[in-house]
């Protein structure tokens, strides 16, 4: 029995059932992870999140996946994010971590002003979320959720770090599913 056997259930019970998967192949080439869609019973999100990126060894204390929640209509705002996101950190063999900023020089999202993710834990999830753990209790794979984030957010992190950033959040009631939110950088 695989390690990550468990990622399916602790992924449906988080997030909502699994809608479907796009394959690992794509443009003639093997990108050596899926990009899996969930839609909780609300039906009110979308989470997009990779699998197979666990696969790639970068030195991180643990293996990895990414994920992006935003509202349902918002779809290929996540399923873009994170399809760029993963794409990024296969071609250049690395790995992120909790705090991360992953940036682009422009708007990566069109019609937004999103320019990038702040890895994370996921916002609206406990803890249980962000790490997936083997029958015995080890943590065996961490989930990192993209949040996406302006520049002037970004700016912010890099200057004061994320706990000023999450509180401005705080402060302004900022919807983190919504693309289309009045940024607080």
């Amino acid at each position: 029995m695989s390690r990550f056997s468990g990622f399916p259930a602790h992924v449906e019970a988080h997030l909502g059932k699994i809608r479907g998967a796009e394959s690992s192949e794509t443009d003639n080439r093997d990108r050596g992870y899926q990009l899996v869609y969930c839609d909780p019973a609300h039906g009110a999100h979308v989470s997009v999140l990779t699998s197979g990126l666990r696969s790639y060894d970068a030195g991180a204390p643990l293996p990895h996946e990414l994920v992006c929640t935003l509202h349902a209509e918002q779809e290929r705002y996540a399923r873009h994010l994170t399809g760029a996101i993963a794409e990024l950190l296969t071609e250049s063999e690395s790995r992120v971590g909790p705090g991360a900023l992953i940036m682009n020089d422009r708007a990566l999202l069109p019609d937004t002003e999103i320019s990038g993710a702040l890895a994370a834990p996921h916002p609206y999830l406990g803890e249980d979320f962000d790490v997936l753990r083997d029958e015995e209790g080890t943590a065996v794979l961490r989930i990192i959720t993209l949040i996406p984030i302006t520049r002037g957010e970004a700016q912010l992190v890099a200057r004061y770090g994320s706990d000023v950033l999450y509180d401005r959040w705080e402060q302004h009631g900022s919807d983190l599913l919504d693309v289309h939110r009045t940024a607080v950088g």
